[in-house]
């Protein structure tokens, strides 16, 4: 589910790791098909800020309200126009969860994976891990997408290990 937090995120790692665009998917009623609004990493900060005062915590633009539902549905980051066409098409390949519980269920697995990819306390040896590691986490939003809570509950256990694994061997090795 779009929010305010999720958008923030989204452009927030995208500074963070120098990805070239963040691309937001607006959805118009009554139009056929989506329209994908490429930001420029130069232009991050300007448009953030547009976003969060024009559009309402749900994300539907404040100025329409009334008048047309216009929403953004969705918002993608990547260093081509292909990266984010490419993960809005797996977005909309994937079957969204289908009732209330399973989405609230999915929401909340996806910020305890967010919270471990985004902090303001984030070390360099956590960024590198991560990077190292990108595929492992995009496999683990799979699973959640999919509500197999087991699965993802072991997977998230797994790349904790594994990132705390990585942290003290880099550790050690700096003291040596």
């Amino acid at each position: 589910m779009m929010n305010k937090r999720a958008l923030k995120a989204v452009f927030s790692n995208a500074k963070a790791v120098g990805a070239r665009y963040v691309g937001v998917r607006i959805e118009t009623a009554g139009s056929s098909q989506p329209e994908i609004i490429i930001n420029p990493r130069e232009n991050f900060d300007a448009k953030l800020n547009y976003y969060m005062s024009a559009y309402d915590d749900g994300l539907r633009l404040i100025p329409a309200k009334g008048k047309k539902d216009i929403r953004i549905t969705g918002i993608a980051q990547g260093n081509t126009f292909e990266d984010i066409e490419y993960q809005y098409n797996k977005m909309i390949a994937e079957t969204p969860p289908q009732t209330e519980e399973e989405r609230l269920r999915c929401e909340t697995m996806k910020e305890a994976v967010k919270g471990m990819f985004l902090s303001a306390s984030r070390t360099a040896a956590e960024a590198r891990f991560i990077f190292e590691n990108i595929e492992k986490y995009e496999q683990l939003f799979d699973i959640c997408m999919n509500g197999d809570d087991m699965e993802f509950r072991k997977g998230l256990t797994e790349l904790q290990r594994m990132q705390n694994e990585h942290i003290l061997k880099e550790e050690d090795e700096s003291c040596q």
